[in-house]
Parts: structure tokens; sequence; C-alpha cells
């Protein structure tokens, strides 16, 4: 039995950091944007860590790198340091995919030379998934569609899915990437989104972080229907995650994937999905185990959805650990 506190006794002030409880990376995370980039070719090459993990600490970084431009003038000193390369790289890919939302004049320019670089990163490092996920970062931009599996009437960026397939068969990334592609803000559809998850999530190994796949599609129907009718947000909240199917993926999640490790090793994003699917549920037990386990470390996603973040995201965490 879990022990509950009383309302607001002991919980911590969020902390909106997404490198949660990794605090190398949010420590490299800040000499970044100071320009210092030591720390980041340390970690970078840190060996003993998950591939999941090595594609997290890459986007978190190049997204600081992005903004900066602190990448470029790593590259210049260290031209030899692959893991420079890759950060440049990545940090390429958000700057394409912002002027690609933005419309910005330069978008087509920014797009072709992130699609180079990565191709050039896949042929230095062949065996290396990274350069393949960063392609699937930049679908939404540089749309790759072509025929899915033959279960799944689904067209989108397979051949990349496929190389990242032979070098990492379960990597997180690159599925959520996948599931993006299809959806509807890359051209595609919820129920392509709904499909796509299912038949990965079918395949993969019960502990695989992959299980989240599923969540993200109970967001992707949920956002279609608030489009339809934004003054019911409460009851289309209570509909979605309340269908038997909702209720067994989400016990599913828990039971097989984050219940087994405490959420030990589990990246902040998937953390916060399965909390909100589980508190959108009404399980508040589980929603409390897993709110513990994230801790102070707050993200916008996915609770923005239901408001403002920070509102939202307190009151569920409220609400789950006061108990039934």
């Amino acid at each position: 039995m879990v022990k509950r506190k009383g309302p607001g006794e002991g919980r911590p002030k969020l902390v909106w950091d997404p490198a949660g409880d990794d605090r190398r990376l949010a420590t490299t995370t800040q000499e970044l944007r100071t320009g210092r980039y030591a720390l980041a070719g340390e970690l970078l090459a840190a060996r003993g860590v998950s591939e999941d993990v090595r594609d997290y600490r890459y986007l978190i970084l190049a997204q600081v790198a992005a903004s900066s431009g602190v990448d470029t003038a790593w590259l210049a000193e260290e031209p030899g340091s692959p893991e420079a390369a890759l950060l440049r790289m990545r940090a390429n890919v958000i700057r394409a995919l912002q002027a690609h939302r933005t419309r910005h004049p330069k978008a087509a320019d920014l797009i072709e030379l992130a699609r180079a670089q990565c191709l050039e990163a896949a042929e230095r490092f062949p065996g290396d998934p990274l350069p393949w996920v960063a392609l699937l970062h930049l679908a939404p931009a540089a749309p790759e569609k072509v025929p899915g599996p033959r279960e799944l009437a689904v067209d989108g960026p397979w051949q990349t899915m496929g190389q990242v397939w032979q070098r990492d068969p379960w990597n997180r990334e690159a599925h959520h990437r996948l599931l993006a592609a299809v959806g509807p803000k890359s051209g595609g559809s919820v129920p392509a989104v709904t499909g796509v998850a299912l038949w990965i999530t079918s395949r993969a190994p019960a502990e695989s972080a992959l299980c989240v796949l599923q969540l993200l599609a109970f967001i992707e129907t949920f956002r279609e229907q608030v489009e339809r009718n934004e003054t019911n947000k409460i009851l289309l909240t209570y509909r979605n995650w309340s269908t038997a199917y909702a209720q067994q993926e989400t016990e599913r999640c828990y039971t097989r994937w984050f219940a087994p490790t405490g959420g030990k090793g589990v990246l902040l994003p998937d953390l916060h999905l399965l909390a909100h699917a589980l508190w959108a549920g009404s399980h508040w037990e589980p929603a409390s185990v897993v709110f513990d386990a994230i801790g102070p470390y707050a993200l916008t996603t996915p609770w923005a959805l239901h408001g403002d973040p920070e509102q939202v995201l307190v009151a569920a965490r409220e609400r789950s650990m006061s108990g039934p």
C-alpha cells in the first residue's frame, strides 16, 4: 500500500528541466548555454548508457545549440570530433524544422542542408542509428512517403525506419518520430497514428518503453476531438481514457514496463506520458507512484492539452496523491 501525503505536504517545487534526474545532462546543458562545450564532449562520448539515453542527450543539447550556435564553434575548434559533428547535425535538423514551421524564405535550403548532413553522418558512422533517427526527426519537413508493411495501409518514412531497425530494432526516439511522421501535423491522420502504434507495440518486448506509443495515440485522438469541441475538455478526457481499451493499455504499460523497475532509468517524457494516462483514467494509486518517480521535474507536454500546464500538472499530482 502506498503511504499518501496530505494535500501539498512535502511536495517539491516544480523544476522545468527536460533533463530530469540525469544531472550530468542538466549540468552540461547549463554549460552549453554559456558557450562552453567541454562537458558536452565528455557526456556525449560516455560509454555504458543505452542508445535511448544517448539519443535523448543529443536531442536536449541540440535544442540549446540550435539557438546559440555553439555547435558551429565547437566543430570549428574540433573538426575531427564525432560528437561535435553529430550535435551539429541534430541542431541543423531543429533549425530546418523551425524554418519550415515559420515558412522562412531559406527553409528549403536549411532542410536540404540538414538532410545532406544526416546522410553524410550515416556514411561516416555506418553502425550508428543516430543519423537515421535525425533523418526521421526531419521527416515532417522532408516527407518520405513510401508504402509501409503489408499489414499497414500507411505511407511514411519506412525506408529510413528500416535503416534504424537494422542498427537498433527497438529504438525509442525513432518510433516516436515515425508516429509523428504519419500523424496529422505531417499531413497524415489520427487513424494512421493509432494503427502504427498498435502495430509497433504488439511486436515490441513487454519491457520496452515503446508501450507509451499507445498512450500517444490516445493523445492524438483527444487532440482531434478537442479541435472539434473545445468546450468539453473535461468530458472528452473522461471519455478517452475511461474506455476499456485505454484502461487496458494504460494498466499494461504500468505493470509490465514501469512497475518492474519503479521508473529507474526511464526518460522523463515517458514518465509524464504514463502519469498523464493514469491520472486521466482515474488510476490514482499507480499514478501517485509514477509522480513519485518523476519528482519535481516538470514538462509542458502532455499537460498543456488540458489548459495551463503548470496548473494542470499540479492539480493532477495532488489529486493522484490524495487517494481514492
